[in-house]
């Protein structure tokens, strides 16, 4: 197992259910992470040429080889597309489960015209996009043809890295040099194209799981409209937004789209959808930060069926015998401080409460006491709602974020209370480019706290003002619209 966090320990947990020796990799910091305490061995790792050890191709295959492993999970992110290390573990006899196109030996540019080509043949419409470019130079043309605002996407974009926005032909430069930096950052090939942007779509994706033979199941799909900086904050399953109509078109052209890719294992086909339109984005092969929500919903283990399927076990699932009744609701609480544009926040955890209840699931690799690196992402935890109904689902989700506590750190917790209790997203209008505009998260994080709460938060910045040495800082915040929450910012952080 070749990543860290909870991906670590939900692919530990799935190797070791199939009866199988999970070997987690991890660096000398993360050694008492729940995925390594959880593994069969750890084998440590460092690296001198890259910024994490998890980036280092040589010192993965080491490790794989060293350890006479007969597979290298990748999780997602890090070396889950690299070319690279596909080629070299196959050259030792090592299974790779990662996406078809790396035993194809297509190039994520390669794979990106023929995913377009291969949805236009089932009849799926694609966004005006470019072709993918390894010089950038040629670009100023070609989104003049599609027209502004679009996007600025690598290839194997995913999860809000290596994609941005422009607006404007002056934002353009800034942004596709911001791509190509993060390429550079996480080992991507430098390449990039452009796409239009829609500016109110819903971003539905549809889990799917296919053998070796062709046998494939589609799974409920997943709203993952709630977003910023194009990560998904929260996801809902099914869809509380899309039509009949629109499940009945995807549903009618998914199979001869997976099945012209020849996909094997799991993949993810993600589609933007409009009033009036479907449109096919991608198809992801890595496994996906929220595969636990369809867990939860069917009783499926994702991870541990696509394990299966990467050692070329046939799909024994039936169609039938999936359960697809109820309503999930999930959510990354991550360190970040909404109320300073989502800035980082590492450091130490003092102390965190886990909630608990019928329905609720809570998934973290950290404990009191532990540290969040600046180094990875920042997902701190991942909480999951299940119910009969969206509304119930949605209940206990608020009820579970009201009960989790963090102390020592910012983090979202006080964002995604907000976003459940604002209209949009209670009366489905809720949509992908919502939080693209820094008003609105302003808007959000206005209406989160009681009347009670924000008294208890006037008087403490009335505390502040006469014993703090940024009392100029707080009362000019507040003379124009701070937060009160926001304004104190004593040594201890707590999160509510």
């Amino acid at each position: 197992m070749a990543n860290r966090g909870l991906i670590q320990a939900a692919c530990v947990r799935a190797i070791k259910s199939l009866g199988a020796e999970a070997v987690a990799l991890c660096e000398e910091a993360d050694f008492n992470q729940v995925g390594v305490r959880e593994a069969s061995r750890a084998y440590v790792i460092s690296s001198k040429k890259t910024s994490s050890p998890y980036l280092d191709v040589d010192e993965v295959l080491k490790a794989a080889v060293e350890c006479k492993v007969d597979a290298v999970h990748p999780g997602y992110g890090f070396l889950a597309e690299n070319t690279e290390l596909s080629k070299k573990l196959t050259e030792r006899g090592i299974a790779f489960i990662a996406p078809t196109r790396l035993a194809k030996g297509r190039s994520t540019s390669e794979n990106k015209k023929f995913l377009g080509e291969i949805a236009v043949k089932a009849g799926v419409a694609v966004l005006p996009h470019s072709a993918v470019f390894e010089n950038t130079a040629d670009l100023a043309g070609e989104a003049k043809n599609i027209g502004y605002p679009l996007m600025v996407k690598a290839p194997a974009a995913s999860g809000g890295r290596c994609i941005r926005e422009a607006r404007s032909e002056s934002e353009l430069k800034t942004a596709v040099e911001s791509v190509i930096r993060q390429c550079e950052r996480f080992g991507y090939e430098k390449s990039v194209y452009l796409e239009k942007t829609l500016t109110h779509p819903h971003v539905i994706s549809f889990p799917v799981l296919r053998d070796k033979n062709g046998k494939s199941i589609i799974f409920p799909e997943l709203d993952g409209s709630v977003q910023f900086r194009f990560r998904r904050l929260l996801v809902e399953s099914p869809s509380p937004s899309l039509s009949k109509e629109a499940r009945g078109k995807i549903m009618s052209t998914l199979p001869a789209l997976i099945d012209g890719l020849g996909i094997v294992g799991y993949a993810s086909v993600d589609f933007f959808i409009t009033e009036n339109d479907v449109y096919f984005v991608d198809v992801k092969e890595t496994i996906q930060h929220f595969h636990g929500v369809t867990n939860l919903l069917t009783g499926v283990d994702i991870l541990r069926e696509q394990i299966r399927l990467h050692s070329s076990e046939p799909l024994l699932l039936q169609k039938d015998s999936i359960r697809s009744e109820g309503s999930v609701v999930a959510v990354n609480i991550d360190a970040m401080d909404p109320y300073n544009n989502f800035a980082p926040s590492p450091g130490k955890i003092e102390r965190m409460f886990v909630p608990y209840g019928e329905g609720i699931v809570v998934q973290s690799p950290f404990v009191s006491g532990d540290t969040v690196s600046p180094n990875y992402e920042s997902v701190l935890a991942k909480i999951m709602a299940y119910s009969g109904t969206r509304e119930k689902a949605i209940s206990s989700m608020e009820s579970a974020l009201s009960n989790f506590r963090i102390e020592g750190i910012s983090t979202t917790l006080p964002f995604l209370r907000g976003v459940l209790k604002h209209p949009d997203f209670l009366n489905l209008k809720w949509t992908g480019m919502q939080m693209a505009y820094e008003n609105r998260i302003q808007e959000v994080l206005e209406n989160i706290n009681t009347p009670e709460e924000e008294e208890q938060a006037a008087l403490i910045a009335a505390l502040a003002l006469s014993t703090d040495s940024n009392a100029s800082t707080i009362m000019a915040s507040a003379e124009h619209g701070g937060f009160l929450w926001a304004m104190f910012k004593g040594n201890r952080k707590l999160q509510y």
